[in-house]
């Protein structure tokens, strides 16, 4: 299973629902041609350029079918992006790590309690102070609704804390999505790099 980018008091650790087989595969998160992640963050000020580009991706998908992407290219490929993010003090993780599915529309991309159980341990030990969902609007419900009665499936910060964390709400950065609700998602992710840039200011 990929490595989480998840070390104690990042600034803000971005939530997948599940590790796609994509990037199982390669080693790396958001790596599937429709995800607009690494764009967001970077329209967003959220991180100064994209980390991982729409060519990079599509050379480490291309060497991997045609067997010439050695591990050693790939490991260091991975430690420099691990890396950049780390300095930004920005986090990936998934709330269900059992096994690799093919897209979040998977039934078994839905996490389970067991699952939920453990994300919210690692938030009590690592209290990140923004924890930023990129899943689809019925998992976010499904995972915590029962668990913190005041979410919303409303995009946007919610009006409640996961320990001491913040928590923001942004839809899945993979879902075909066109004109006005793509635009409310940029506008969406740009507040958050507003409100990351001020907490960066106060470290």
């Amino acid at each position: 299973m990929i490595n989480e980018v998840w070390e104690p008091d990042m600034t803000a650790v971005f939530v997948s629902p599940a590790v796609l087989e994509l990037s199982e595969t390669l080693g790396f998160s958001h790596l599937h041609p429709r995800d607009r992640f690494w764009e967001l963050l970077e329209t967003a000020g959220i991180t100064p350029k994209r980390v991982i580009t729409s060519q990079e991706r599509k050379a480490l998908a291309d060497g991997h079918a045609e067997g010439s992407l050695s591990d050693p290219v790939r490991l260091m490929f991975i430690e420099k992006r691990t890396s950049q993010l780390l300095r930004l003090g920005i986090g990936l993780a998934e709330l269900n790590r059992r096994a690799a599915v093919t897209s979040e529309k998977d039934r078994s991309a839905i996490p389970d309690d067991n699952d939920i159980n453990q994300f919210l341990a690692k938030v009590e030990a690592l209290h990140p102070r923004i924890l930023a969902f990129v899943t689809a609007p019925g998992i976010f419900v499904k995972a915590f609704k029962s668990r913190y009665p005041g979410l919303t499936d409303t995009p946007g910060r919610q009006r409640f804390q996961m320990a001491s964390s913040e928590v923001w709400f942004l839809g899945s950065t993979t879902a075909q999505i066109r004109g006005a609700s793509q635009t409310a998602q940029e506008e969406l992710f740009s507040a958050l790099g507003e409100r990351i840039s001020a907490l960066r200011e106060l470290l």
